[in-house]
């Protein structure tokens, strides 16, 4: 297990490195003031589980029925028009370079805006990624104790464009639900 863990570790960050260098930026972005530190995120992380949330399809789900799979977590919401389909799009790239290895890794993307994120905006949404990626939302309260226990952070209101400013890390959870690191990619660096 260490090393198929090592293994999705190295292609999440060959996949970022490669990103960054297409792209001419870099690879984690720096966390405002508004976000503590990394080293915050991976200690405050009491729980990487969930229950009772609702795939694109319908279905009530929660962390264990993936089976032991490793999980990549991805916060965002239907909406958002940069972040968060180049991180769903990243994902379904990793989806597909790990070929027949892909079926140990579920990739889970959990809607911050569960008002507006309803089943069937999710189900239109995922036609655009990876078939096997799990779109999810829930009730209020659910997604707000995912959010604070992942140390999300979420802003308050919708910027007048519709965007909610939000932090775009990816989070590895092992087989065991347990967390493995996380992944920032710099969306705002400069072209140089």
């Amino acid at each position: 297990i260490f090393k198929i863990v090592s293994n999705l570790l190295l292609f999440v960050a060959a996949v970022f490195l490669g990103y960054s260098y297409v792209n001419k930026k870099g690879i984690f972005s720096k966390i405002g003031e508004r976000f503590t530190t990394s080293e915050v995120v991976s200690e405050g992380i009491a729980s990487a589980s969930f229950n009772n949330l609702v795939n694109h399809e319908g279905v009530t789900v929660s962390s264990g029925d993936f089976g032991g799979k490793h999980m990549l977590v991805i916060f965002g919401f239907s909406a958002c028009k940069y972040t968060c389909p180049t991180e769903l799009g990243m994902a379904s790239q990793l989806l597909s370079k790990l070929g027949d290895h892909a079926d140990k890794l579920q990739v889970v993307f959990i809607t911050v805006d569960p008002k507006n994120d309803t089943v069937a905006k999710l189900k239109e949404y995922h036609k655009s990624f990876d078939a096997r990626i799990q779109m999810l939302t829930g009730e209020e309260a659910d997604i707000k104790s995912l959010v604070e226990n992942y140390k999300v952070y979420v802003g308050d209101k919708k910027a007048s464009d519709g965007d909610i400013d939000h932090s775009t890390f990816m989070y590895l959870i092992n087989g065991k639900g347990r967390y493995v690191g996380h992944f920032a990619p710099d969306f705002n660096a400069s072209a140089g």
